[in-house]
């Protein structure tokens, strides 16, 4: 059986995770950060990946808690973008970002705020 262990990326809070089979996934080149004064700014992110390219449905984005199934994902490229579909709420907005590849043997997930003032 297979074991799994952590390697830490750039830009990824948690860290990538790594299977024996060679595959890793990092999120990496978030935004927005920080203050935004656009109520709907385009949330976007690169997905890299050694050995692997996962597919849209293995790609969960949330703003807020609340899964957003709009969005795009660019699988070769690892471009992921989102827009709201209306204007966000003035205050501190989360998105959270999952990728399960391999059967689930490969996770990455990142997290990060920003604020519409």
């Amino acid at each position: 059986m297979s074991q799994t262990s952590r390697q830490t990326g750039p830009g990824n809070k948690r860290g990538a995770r790594r299977t024996d089979a060679g595959g890793a996934i990092t999120i990496a080149s978030v935004s927005p950060s920080g203050n935004v004064s656009n109520p709907v700014p385009t949330i976007r992110a690169k997905v890299q990946t050694e050995g692997m390219n996962p597919l849209k449905s293995q790609v969960r984005v949330f703003l807020d808690g609340a899964e957003q199934r709009r969005f795009y994902y660019g699988r070769v490229t690892g471009n992921l973008s989102y827009r709201p579909t209306g204007m966000l709420s003035p205050g501190t907005h989360t998105i959270e970002i999952v990728i399960s590849a391999e059967q689930g043997r490969s996770t990455a997930r990142k997290s990060w705020t920003f604020t519409v003032s």
